[in-house]
């Protein structure tokens, strides 16, 4: 071995343990910087979340006062309040007892108080005079605020001690045939929930109180929830009824509301220990028992140790790991409730994993490159100087005898400087057939070299596995289109396998990485002439194909997604395995570079496989992209 090569070796040796203590402390302090900006990201989630809770409920109250302040006016000042005829119109006597509210008062009508629409009222027996002027007071209220609340709360009703009820609620499905035709006259709400927190005895302050989560009155099926805010209303120094806003489960919290959070959830639990909302646990349209929700006395030990958690920490402000999750805690002021949003650790724990393969990647280069100039600067300024020298004195010696070689072969296994007091007694005959053969080696490694170049040219823009372009390379050559064509017209195809993993654990890494090459070939083959494919990485490729309209790219994601399901991939055993693609497609536009793209199509492409997979999606922006939510309750 050379003394270049030896002292290549050696430095690199050192310099690779350089390499590697520095990347297990930049990991460290990665995984920590990773961890803290995840904490800050869900801190920053619950404080939205509160902020929002609060606003709906600060407009919840502000409605309810307004509500009181209004009907206070129309009892002072409304003679028309006093009228029977007008009373029993918008609310004609009923068969079965009581009375309900007109269909007109639904459809729309003029009334004492103007127009109103969507009303519906239940009374279950006659009211005396002053209930009477209040229930019609109060349907122009909630006639009058519940047009100005729309949508973004759902209802507005006042209800009374004696079962009465007038509820504005124009988006219901059910057009309020409940109250206004189904209920009962012997319907009493007294006991539930949303009446008793209005009582003098469960609400000295008189002020707004919010319901735990509620299967709602109306549904017989046991499929709705909601929560609902109530405010008592007192008219000299008597508690005569109550204005109520309920508040679906869906609007509560829409599912979509954390979607660009991966592994992350929000839950609300009230102060005296009700599960308002979790992902899990809490479902609208899904029936089950109301006793179910209460954490004081569940047996579930996740929920126990929940609220076990929220009790500890009852002040609501706690940020950091705990029920195996990472958890941001905030308390929302106005109904009493706290707000957790939490996340799987093992998200975070990806983060960190993909962190650690990035500096191990990018070390490894580095301790390639290094190595390599190390040895080319080690050849060139010490190799190159002495095989010279050698040279020379080979020319020098040419006239040595045979006889002063002892043995030749021991020093020839030296390094250059034995090679050079060799030289020195070498027979000066000898030289020729040397240089002979010096120039022959010559000439073989330039070929090899050559070979190695076209090689390593090959390597650099071709994927190792595939062989279809890599994605450096795909990603120069549509940076390179771009430039020179603009975004109109071309479209990026981000193709994923489904199940790849799968099929490793079950038929083998072999089987998986045929697939891969027959998927890739499949594409290749599909595309047409002039369009631009190459594997992203793992189980993901692209595509840059020119196409006149969306429908058209549309129609190129779908031939080569529904062609590559017919290929076959013989497995561990000689069966036959098939596998199906996931696709997002985006357009590119004026100044799009590949990053950009792809950053759009693997939105698109993340879309296609919570969707269910093999499908292609088309890219939307993110306001777009989440259907409408339904609204009921």
């Amino acid at each position: 071995m050379s003394i270049s090569t030896r002292t290549a070796i050696t430095l690199s040796a050192l310099i690779g343990l350089i390499f590697i203590l520095a990347g297990i402390v930049s990991y460290q302090d990665s995984a920590q910087r990773t961890r803290e900006s995840g904490l800050a990201t869900l801190d920053h989630y619950a404080r939205e979340v509160v902020k929002e809770q609060e606003t709906r409920f600060a407009r919840i109250r502000a409605t309810h006062m307004r509500a009181t302040d209004l009907l206070r006016a129309e009892l002072s000042a409304n003679p028309r309040l006093d009228d029977p005829a007008a009373f029993s119109a918008m609310f004609p006597a009923d068969p079965r007892g009581g009375r309900r509210s007109a269909d007109a008062l639904y459809t729309g009508a003029s009334t004492p108080f103007g127009y109103v629409r969507t009303i519906g009222g239940f009374i279950p027996r006659e009211p005396d005079i002053a209930s009477r002027q209040r229930l019609m007071a109060a349907t122009g209220v909630v006639s009058r605020l519940g047009e100005g609340i729309r949508p973004e709360l759902e209802s507005l009703y006042y209800f009374t001690p004696e079962n009465a009820l007038v509820i504005f609620a124009a988006d219901r499905p059910d057009r309020l045939s409940f109250y206004r035709k189904d209920a009962p006259s012997t319907l009493d709400f007294q006991q539930q929930e949303f009446a008793t927190i209005t009582t003098r005895a469960a609400n000295l302050a008189r002020t707004m109180r919010c319901t735990a989560l509620r299967h709602i009155m109306y549904d017989r099926t046991g499929g709705t929830w909601t929560t609902g805010c109530m405010t008592p209303v007192d008219l000299g120094g008597r508690h005569v009824g109550s204005w109520g806003t309920s508040v679906p489960l869906d609007d509560l919290m829409p599912a979509n509301d954390l979607n660009d959070v991966p592994g992350t959830g929000v839950i609300l639990i009230s102060r005296e220990g009700r599960l308002i909302h979790h992902p899990r646990y809490t479902h609208q349209r899904r029936s089950g028992p109301e006793s179910m929700l209460d954490l004081t006395t569940t047996r579930d030990p996740q929920l126990a140790a929940l609220w076990a958690f929220v009790q500890q920490h009852r002040d609501g402000n706690y940020l950091g790991e705990a029920l195996d999750s990472f958890v941001a805690m905030r308390r929302i002021d106005t109904p009493g409730w706290y707000a957790l949003v939490v996340q799987d650790p093992s998200v975070m724990q990806a983060e960190s994993n993909r962190l650690i393969l990035r500096i191990a990647i990018t070390a490894a280069i580095c301790l390639v490159l290094q190595a390599l100039a190390i040895t080319w600067l080690l050849r060139r300024r010490v190799g190159v100087p002495l095989a010279r020298l050698i040279e020379r004195t080979r020319t020098l010696t040419r006239r040595v005898p045979n006889a002063r070689f002892v043995d030749v072969d021991r020093v020839a296994q030296r390094d250059e400087v034995a090679q050079l007091t060799h030289d020195f007694d070498i027979m000066a005959e000898r030289i020729g057939s040397a240089q002979s053969e010096l120039e022959r080696k010559v000439a073989d490694r330039t070929k090899a070299l050559r070979r190695a170049n076209l090689q390593l040219k090959l390597i650099a823009t071709r994927d190792p596995l595939t062989g279809i372009p890599s994605r450096r390379h795909l990603a120069s050559e549509i940076d390179a289109r771009l430039a020179v064509l603009g975004g109109e017209g071309h479209y990026l195809l981000a193709f994923d396998v489904d199940h790849l993993k799968r099929v490793n654990e079950v038929h083998g890494e072999e089987t998986g990485d045929r697939a891969l090459i027959n998927i890739a070939n499949g594409i290749a083959a599909l595309l047409r002439e002039g369009d631009l494919c190459g594997r992203i990485g793992g189980a993901e490729f692209a595509a840059f194909v020119r196409a006149d309209t969306q429908a058209e790219a549309m129609n190129v994601v779908e031939r080569v997604r529904t062609g590559l399901y017919g290929l076959e991939t013989p497995g561990r055993y000689g069966e036959m395995v098939r596998v199906t693609v996931s696709a997002g497609v985006t357009g590119a536009t004026a100044g799009d570079r590949f990053d950009a793209l792809l950053l759009r199509a693997d939105e698109a492409l993340t879309e296609a496989k919570q969707g269910g997979r093999d499908r292609a999606i088309w890219h939307r922006p993110v306001g777009r992209r989440h259907n409408a939510i339904q609204r009921a309750s």
